[in-house]
């Protein structure tokens, strides 16, 4: 609120197993070139990326074969909203690319 970056955190459940989600984010990232993978742990499902001055990590947890949650954490740039920020928009290729629908919610 006071004009400087803050942090963001972003959460959606897929119905697919934690492995494909976990491909799915990495080769997403890859497409970007605006983004920089910074670290890949496919057998923990983590990957940290940047973009600009800004980090994310990304963790992928199995609930069950068929069900995973997707989560990113990292930095908001000064003034992003809720639909604008990296972690928002991170998750929401990974739901495009996944063809699965996500929405933004409070």
């Amino acid at each position: 609120q006071d004009g400087r970056a803050g942090y963001d955190f972003a959460t959606v459940i897929l119905d697919a197993p934690a492995d494909k989600v976990f491909s799915t984010a990495l080769e997403a990232a890859r497409k970007y070139t605006s983004i920089l993978i910074l670290m890949q742990d496919p057998g923990a499902r983590r990957l940290q990326i940047s973009e600009g001055d800004r980090t994310a990590t990304l963790n992928v947890v199995p609930f069950n074969d068929d069900v995973s949650q997707l989560m990113i954490a990292g930095h908001a740039g000064p003034g992003e909203g809720p639909t604008s920020s990296l972690v928002v928009q991170a998750v929401m290729r990974v739901c495009k690319e996944m063809n699965r629908h996500c929405e933004v919610s409070n």
